[in-house]
């Protein structure tokens, strides 16, 4: 095959993915609202002590958020490697910590294993020192 027949499959698999990516975040907004309707309308119990929302629910509601989140993010990075043929390192860093963060709020640390959490930890110092090295040239070279 060419490298122009490539091309054009290559860009019509990504926008189709970034079709899915779109519907998938339209269903996760309709899902949030749905879960932050249906949080504000139960009855709380007489002990609760949040206002609103309790603890549990927005448990329920913050992933769904994140995952809006992450989907945005899938989507931008399509459009940067559709327009430089590139993938940003610094973008998919951006989405593993977004993913780490929702996983972080859905985990009880409480309960889970030691090893589990030090795992979870590593992760986070890994990505984040991965951001700081990939974003720190771009602060260098403002000065």
């Amino acid at each position: 095959m060419s490298k122009g027949i490539l091309k054009k499959y290559e860009v019509g698999v990504f926008y189709f993915l970034t079709g899915v990516i779109a519907l998938y975040i339209a269903i996760e907004i309709i899902e949030l609202v749905y879960q932050f309707g249906k949080a504000l309308v139960t009855k709380h119990g007489e002990d609760s002590t949040r206002l609103l929302i309790t603890k549990e629910q927005t448990a329920m509601v913050l992933p769904v958020f994140f995952n809006i989140l992450i989907a945005v993010e899938l989507i931008d990075t399509f459009n940067v490697y559709i327009k430089e043929h590139s993938i940003k390192v610094q973008s998919i860093l951006l989405i593993g910590l977004i993913a780490i963060g929702r996983k972080l709020l859905v985990l009880d640390i409480g309960h889970s294993e030691g090893i589990q959490n030090i795992g979870i930890a590593s992760i986070i110092i890994a990505l984040s020192l991965g951001y700081y090295l990939v974003k720190r040239p771009e602060v260098n070279t403002r000065k």
